[in-house]
């Protein structure tokens, strides 16, 4: 095949050893947004005085999005159990296969951390999470200030830790592609594996 891999379809679901199939993708994709979108408005609303407008429903949106994330990265951890990752590439060094494995396994404990802290805030006086109107997630756990008061810190510094690991996942990504000129960052995207 001229030293190039097979160009992978948009039907193609499944993951591969050296691809990632297309529920993979959309669901890395659409958690990526999720959280970039989360964490912008997280950082707008704080600036938001009482009387604005956007307050409660910027608050609202927050919550709202916050756990549709949560359940985007459950489903993510779901399709992972029965459809593998693709191998790493050859090309990567045995550090930064470990690297890239500690930054995976840290930014999952954070997508997980930072919404499930997020929950304990909003429920700790008891009432539940509304999801646009459609759909109330009932709170779960005892009222608590001391739950309360923890949570906010972890959500708070979690949520800038997560602001610093997504920017090394991403330089790191744009490296492979721009410096090293390997396929790492193609097998996530829908573009051609150069077999370079």
């Amino acid at each position: 095949m001229n030293g190039r891999v097979r160009y992978h379809s948009l039907v193609d679901l499944y993951n591969t050893k050296n691809r990632f199939g297309l529920v993979s993708k959309l669901l890395h994709w659409l958690i990526a947004l999720g959280i970039i979108g989360l964490i912008w408005l997280g950082w707008w609303m704080v600036g938001l005085s009482y009387y604005d407008p956007w307050y409660n429903s910027g608050l609202e949106l927050h919550k709202a999005f916050g756990l549709i994330v949560l359940l985007l990265v459950f489903a993510k951890f779901c399709w992972q159990i029965g459809n593998r990752p693709p191998t790493p590439g050859a090309q990567l060094k045995p550090w930064e296969r470990m690297a890239s494995a500690g930054m995976h396994w840290a930014l999952y404990v954070l997508m997980v951390l930072v919404p499930v802290t997020g929950y304990v805030i909003t429920t700790s006086a008891g009432q539940g999470v509304s999801i646009f109107g459609l759909i109330e997630v009932p709170a779960m756990l005892p009222q608590s200030e001391t739950a309360r008061d923890a949570a906010i810190s972890i959500h708070y510094y979690f949520s800038y830790g997560a602001i610093a690991l997504i920017l090394g996942h991403a330089g790191a990504a744009l490296k492979h592609h721009f410096v090293d000129k390997d396929d790492t960052l193609i097998r996530m995207t829908w573009g051609k594996l150069t077999g370079r």
